[in-house]
């Protein structure tokens, strides 16, 4: 049986805020993959839960994949981009292709 939406809202709330103090400890210079691999993990799980507590339709999942995709990309550091996050990106332009292909 799902959760109850109480026990969802609940816990993305504490996903959300676990994901706020990982990207406040991100160094503007060469940031820790480990770090960057907790903060991707942290999002997966957290969309995982929004879209249980409210399934999106196709237009709202391209929308979403948009952002995730322009957030990413807005972490790029100038210098050595993080293997993980190159790898981060491709997977959702990869998604935003597919979701597109459906419309």
């Amino acid at each position: 049986m799902g959760k109850s939406q109480a026990a969802l809202e609940k816990e993305i709330a504490a996903l959300e805020q676990q994901l706020k103090d990982a990207r406040a400890r991100i160094p503007k210079h060469t940031p820790p993959p480990t770090l960057m691999a907790e903060i991707d993990e942290l999002e997966e799980n957290l969309a995982e839960l929004q879209a249980q507590l409210s399934p999106k339709t196709l237009e709202e999942q391209i929308t979403d994949v948009e952002q995730r995709l322009k957030d990413a990309r807005a972490r790029i550091p100038k210098h050595t981009p993080p293997a993980a996050l190159m790898a981060e990106i491709d997977e959702l332009e990869e998604e935003l292709e597919e979701l597109k292909a459906k419309q």
